[in-house]
C-alpha cells in the first residue's frame, strides 16, 4: 500500500511575500514605534504642574527646572557640536520651536509606526532621529553606554523596517486592499508599503545592512574605542573634569576665572571645596575654604546659562556645585597683597581631584 503525501503549493507573490515579512517584523515596527511614542508621551501627556489654575506639561514649559532642553546642556560637553548646542541653548524662541519641533516628529514617528502608516518614510525618519541621538547623546550612558546602544539598535531597527514596509497588519496594507490603483503607485510602494522589485530589495538589504554595521561600529570607535584602540572614553561619563581658562587677579588677591564642566554624569554635581592662589614658588597667598566658597555672594558668579532649568554654578552647603556642562564666570574675594608674577589658582573637588590655571598677574 502506498502512501503518498500531499501539500498546498502556495503560489507566492511579490505581494504576499513582503505582506509575511512585514507580519515577521511586526514586533520590530511595533517596539521601534513605541520607543518614539513613548519619549513623545512623556513630555506632551504624562507630567504636569499647576500654575495659576491651569496644568503645564513640565518638559515642555521653559519656566520650570523640568525643561527638557536641560538634556541638551548636560549633553553639549560631549556632544558632536558643543558650539551649535550652546547657541541654541542661548537663543529660547528657536530652542522651544527645536523642542515642540523634534517632540511631534517624534509623536508622528512613534504613532506612524504602531499603526503601519506611511511605514517606510516614517522608518527613514526613525533613522534620523536616531542619528541626531547618537550625535548629542551618544557618548552618555553610566552602565552599557546607554545612549549609543540605544541609538544603534533604533538605527538599524529603522533600516529593517524601510525593506520590509508594515505587513498586513498595517493601515498602509488596509488602503491598498481597498485601491488596487494606489497599491500600483511606485510612490505609494516607497513610501508606504508594498512589494518591491526583489533585486533590488537584496542590494538595499546589503547595503543597509553594512551601513548599519559602519554606523554602530564606527560611532562606537568614536566614542569609546576598542574598535581599532583600547577601550577609552572620547568624553568620560562616570567622572567629572573641569575646564579652566581666562584668570585674572587684582592686587588684594581676588581672582576671577571661567569654569566649565566638561565631563561627568548629569544625575549629580561636581563639588568645588577648596581653593588656593600659588605664587611662583608653589606657596599659598591666598585660600578659600569650603566655607568660604559656600557663602558667596550670587553676583560672584555670572553663569553662561541663566535659564530655571539649564545647568550652572551655585553655592552649596560644601562649596561650589556645578552639573555636567555648566559654565560660569567666578569671583574669588581676596585679602592678599599681590605683586606682579607669576601665579596659579588650584582647586580642589570633594573627591581630592585637583585642577590648576597658571597666570601672570603684570
Amino acid at each position: 500500500m502506498q502512501t503518498t503525501h500531499s501539500s498546498n503549493n502556495r503560489a507566492w507573490t511579490p505581494e504576499s511575500l513582503f505582506a509575511l515579512v512585514g507580519i515577521m517584523a511586526l514586533g520590530v515596527r511595533l517596539v521601534q514605534g513605541w520607543i518614539f511614542w513613548g519619549g513623545a508621551s512623556r513630555r506632551l501627556f504624562y507630567d504636569f504642574h499647576s500654575a495659576h489654575g491651569s496644568l503645564y506639561a513640565v518638559k515642555m514649559d521653559p519656566s520650570v527646572a523640568g525643561y527638557v532642553a536641560n538634556k541638551l546642556v548636560h549633553a553639549m560637553p560631549g556632544s558632536m557640536f558643543p558650539g551649535l548646542i550652546e547657541w541654541i541653548v542661548l537663543h529660547g524662541s528657536f530652542l522651544h520651536f527645536m523642542v515642540w519641533f523634534w517632540t511631534l516628529v517624534e509623536l508622528v514617528v512613534g504613532v506612524g509606526l504602531i499603526l503601519g502608516i506611511a511605514t517606510r518614510f516614517l522608518a527613514f525618519a526613525s533613522m534620523g532621529l536616531n542619528v541626531s541621538l547618537m550625535l548629542i547623546f551618544g557618548w552618555m550612558g553610566s552602565t552599557c553606554v546607554d545612549e549609543w546602544t540605544m541609538a544603534a539598535a533604533g538605527f538599524a531597527m529603522g533600516t529593517t523596517l524601510m525593506l520590509t514596509g508594515g505587513g498586513s497588519w498595517s493601515l498602509d496594507q488596509w488602503l491598498a486592499n481597498r485601491s488596487n490603483a494606489l497599491s500600483e503607485r511606485g510612490w505609494f510602494r516607497l513610501l508606504f508599503s508594498g512589494p518591491l522589485p526583489l533585486e533590488v530589495t537584496r542590494r538595499w538589504g546589503i547595503a543597509l545592512g553594512l551601513l548599519s554595521l559602519l554606523f554602530t561600529a564606527g560611532f562606537y570607535q568614536y566614542l569609546h574605542g576598542a574598535v581599532f584602540t583600547p577601550l577609552h572614553a572620547r568624553v568620560n561619563f562616570h567622572h567629572y573634569s573641569l575646564a579652566l581658562s581666562d584668570a585674572t587677579a587684582t592686587a588684594d588677591g581676588s581672582v576671577r576665572f571661567s569654569a566649565y564642566v566638561n565631563a561627568g554624569p548629569d544625575t549629580g554635581k561636581l563639588y568645588l571645596i577648596g581653593a588656593e592662589l600659588l605664587n611662583a614658588r608653589g606657596n599659598p597667598v591666598e585660600q578659600w575654604s569650603g566655607q568660604r566658597l559656600s557663602s558667596l555672594p550670587s553676583k560672584a558668579i555670572d553663569n553662561r546659562f541663566t535659564q530655571a532649568w539649564a545647568s550652572q554654578f551655585k553655592p552649596t552647603a560644601y562649596g561650589i556645585g556645578g552639573v555636567t556642562g555648566a559654565k560660569a564666570r567666578i569671583d574669588l574675594p581676596g585679602l592678599a597683597n599681590l605683586q606682579a608674577g607669576s601665579y596659579t589658582l588650584r582647586l580642589r573637588d570633594i573627591d581630592g581631584k585637583q585642577w590648576k590655571l597658571p597666570f601672570t598677574l603684570k
